[in-house]
């Protein structure tokens, strides 16, 4: 802090200050005041041929699901449908999506596109991750 008096201007007071933001979290995706459920694709995305994992930066990531298809869109019964992706945890910044049977490891050096459904109206999505293994 400190306080410039010179003559030709009033008295004030400045400071030096640091605003920090967790981790890609400029912006979210959500659901508008009334909706019940909303879905957000990606572009096709080609899988390392080692396998990877799925993280989600969310708040409130229970009734948001992740679902894989193929590059033209149609679900892979795997990762789709009873066999979908959840969030593992709540609320922070890397939720690893859990699948309930298979690994992406299988589906190493395929191009496929995320599915990702949102049913909570305080749900937040900021970003998601593949982490190559």
């Amino acid at each position: 802090r400190w306080r410039n008096a010179t003559n030709t201007s009033e008295d004030y007071y400045a400071e030096v200050a640091l605003a920090t933001l967790p981790r890609d979290r400029w912006g979210d995706l959500h659901l508008e005041k009334g909706a019940t459920a909303g879905v957000v694709w990606s572009a096709p995305i080609t899988l390392p041929e080692s396998g990877c994992e799925i993280s989600l930066n969310t708040d409130q990531a229970r009734g948001v699901s992740v679902e894989l298809t193929d590059e033209k869109g149609d679900l892979l019964a795997d990762f789709s449908g009873e066999n979908r992706g959840l969030a593992a945890g709540s609320d922070g910044l890397i939720h690893l999506v859990k699948w309930k049977e298979k690994s992406l490891s299988a589906l190493g050096g395929q191009t496929i596109r995320i599915k990702i459904s949102i049913s909570n109206p305080e749900a937040r999505l900021y970003a998601v991750y593949l982490d190559a293994e």
